[in-house]
């Protein structure tokens, strides 16, 4: 019966781990798709880039780099 459980266990922590793992590929996909998206918004109006940069020096300020 202990083997049971501990194959149990590892099942259980296997899923969770897939779950996880597809959880990161979600947040890296979102991540890439944010990026993309900045950048053609970039290009296409070069006001956003002012403010963008001016936002980012302030941002760098407030922690400490």
């Amino acid at each position: 019966m202990t083997t049971m459980t501990k194959s149990a266990r590892i099942a259980n922590t296997t899923l969770v781990t897939s779950d996880a793992e597809q959880l990161l590929r979600d947040a890296a996909f979102v991540l890439r798709l944010t990026r993309r998206v900045k950048a053609e918004l970039l290009v296409e109006r070069p006001e956003i880039a002012r403010v963008a940069a001016s936002r980012s020096s302030e941002a760098a300020a407030g922690l400490g780099v």
